[in-house]
């Protein structure tokens, strides 16, 4: 069974390693030295890096960590799958927050890049909105157990407006609760039940977003109010 080992770097970053018994594969890996040094502690060999998206702050760790370890960085655009000791990681597209956005399913977790983070979701640009509302859908089908990693931790802030929209959310009760990082980790049914922008039906978003006077008709409305700040 992989692993999915996870590296806080920046001011808000999660990096990845996911690995079995000997071989590991880095996902937004950086900071080098504490990737490498979870390597050697583990006695895994790196066989090669990926990312979520283009964006710097996940890409910055790339070229260090490749000439360290020796091996090479897989384009954006490889979707489809890849295989790490005969265990099958899906590469989804997620298209929205950046166009070249994918995020990485394997058994058991999804690492989500800046596609879904807990209780919240990643900024997106108005011509992009109708393919991104299409790209958390398709998360939305994975199995309710998968294990969220997100590629950011904004947890508190986010918790807090989900709060100010839905205030009586038991669910959400229940995960600030229950809730003991490390690691920053969520679930897909979780988020089902306490993320605003996957809520856009639920009664009481629907009755924040008409207190707040902004558009709330249908449920492409809801989106892309959530989506525009409102």
């Amino acid at each position: 069974m992989l692993e999915v080992k996870q590296f806080p770097y920046g001011k808000d970053n999660l990096g990845y390693l996911v690995h079995g018994e000997k071989e590991a594969a880095a996902i937004d890996p950086g900071e080098t030295g504490p990737v490498l040094d979870y390597l050697r502690e583990k006695g895994l060999v790196l066989k090669e890096i990926r990312n979520t998206h283009s964006h710097g702050d996940h890409t910055g760790g790339n070229r260090p960590l490749a000439a360290a370890a020796g091996v090479g960085v897989v384009g954006f655009r490889d979707a489809g799958f890849f295989q790490l000791e005969g265990e099958r990681i899906e590469v989804i597209p997620t298209p929205g927050h950046t166009a070249d956005s994918v995020a990485f399913f394997g058994p058991g977790w999804l690492i989500s890049g800046d596609t879904i983070f807990i209780a919240n979701a990643g900024n997106c640009p108005p011509e992009r909105l109708e393919i991104f509302r299409q790209s958390l859908d398709r998360l939305l089908t994975l199995p309710e157990e998968t294990v969220l990693y997100p590629g950011h931790d904004y947890t508190a802030r986010s918790l807090r407006r989900a709060e100010e929209i839905d205030p009586g959310n038991p669910d959400r009760e229940k995960f600030q609760r229950d809730y003991n990082p490390p690691p920053v980790a969520s679930t897909i049914g979780v988020e089902k039940r306490i993320n605003p922008y996957l809520r856009t039906d639920c009664p009481a978003v629907i009755a924040y977003l008409k207190r707040a006077g902004k558009p709330a008709a249908t449920s492409a409305e809801r989106f892309r109010s959530f989506m525009m700040g409102d």
